[in-house]
């Protein structure tokens, strides 16, 4: 395996290194459960499939009467898989959120514990935490933004469907559907006169991995090269 060594960067804030470990160990793991789980739900499926192909009983009937065996015998177990896809799909969306949240609050603290801001983060009010510690970094820390708001907009863009998820089960209302920025892997179906969120195998998690990751990498250079100035001007 051939590594680009230009794109190797050399912090000057060597804290960032293990930083940079911790969120991609932490990204690589979700990729792994991820792939795991829905190799899983592709497995049950199949094994369900199966069972059902080699029901003799279903068989044997004729078809007008293979519907009313159907729905007493393999129905329930039907809706119990689609019951299972939807719960951990949306579990391992809720974990990436909490994972990212949890990571940029570790970045904000490890800042805070090097320097001496009269603002400190938990005088920083705001309903939601993804939005305090970009305040930080922004306001605080004063990195530079311009860049690093292109990585971090797709982001908050979705953090809605987070909330849904977490606080509705899912279910979306009418209005939020319109804040909703669709992405890959992410559908509305209709059950009766709700609607339900329903995401697609792989792609919606991935598309926030590699957000996140993106984010990461360029956040970490940006908070360097603000260490570098802020260093350098206590020197002076």
């Amino acid at each position: 395996m051939k590594f680009d060594l230009s794109k190797i960067y050399e912090f000057n804030w060597g804290e960032l290194y293990y930083t940079e470990l911790e969120n991609e160990l932490g990204i690589d793991a979700f990729r792994k459960l991820n792939t795991n789980q829905e190799q899983s739900l592709l497995q049950t499926r199949q094994d369900f499939k199966k069972m059902i192909k080699e029901d003799e009983t279903l068989n044997s009937l004729e078809p007008e009467h293979q519907g009313s065996y159907y729905s007493q015998i393999f129905e329930r177990e039907e809706w119990t898989i689609k019951e299972l896809q939807r719960q951990q799909r949306y579990a391992i969306v809720l974990s990436i959120f909490s994972f990212f949240e949890g990571r940029m609050k570790h970045i904000c603290d490890l800042i805070e514990s090097r320097f001496e801001f009269k603002i400190k983060l938990s005088d920083l009010n705001n309903n939601e935490d993804l939005m305090r510690y970009w305040n930080y970094l922004e306001k605080v820390y004063e990195i530079e933004n311009k860049s690093l708001e292109t990585f971090f907009t797709p982001i908050k863009q979705q953090k809605i469907i987070r909330n849904v998820i977490a606080h509705q089960d899912g279910i979306i209302r009418e209005e939020q559907i319109k804040k909703v920025k669709m992405v890959d892997g992410i559908n509305i179906r209709e059950i009766g006169e709700k609607r339900q969120i329903d995401l697609g195998e792989n792609l919606y998690v991935i598309y926030l991995l590699n957000k996140i990751e993106a984010f990461f990498k360029e956040v970490l250079l940006l908070i360097d090269k603000r260490y570098k100035e802020k260093t350098l001007h206590n020197r002076t």
